[in-house]
């Protein structure tokens, strides 16, 4: 699955740049640390709104997670992403991550 991160320009919707990066190339830990830190399964309704709270709220955290995720993203880059991207790029790895672990489950009980 590939995952991007589109970067804004400063006050403006216009996209400056678009990182991108292969599920394929992640390490365990890294999704591992961002499913923590966003606790997904504390979600009530799993709403775009809800999730968008606990998104700002670990925003600090996460910072890392995606300088990790994406090759040569820079702090001052983050700051210039937007809310709605980061919660669909949240998704996707949870759904990526998930898939992952279900799929392991198969294979051991094979």
């Amino acid at each position: 699955m590939e995952l991007t991160l589109n970067i804004y320009k400063k006050n403006s919707k216009e996209i400056e740049k678009v990182y991108k990066t292969e599920t394929l190339n992640l390490s365990w830990g890294v999704i591992e640390d961002i499913l923590d830190a966003l606790n997904l399964g504390e979600l009530k309704t799993g709403s775009n709104s809800e999730l968008a709270v606990m998104v700002i709220k670990c925003s600090k955290q996460l910072r890392p997670f995606l300088m990790d995720l994406f090759d040569g993203l820079t702090a001052d880059e983050v700051r210039n992403t937007h809310i709605d991207d980061l919660i669909e790029l949240f998704k996707n790895l949870y759904r990526y991550a998930t898939n992952e672990l279900w799929m392991a489950a198969d294979k051991s009980k094979n």
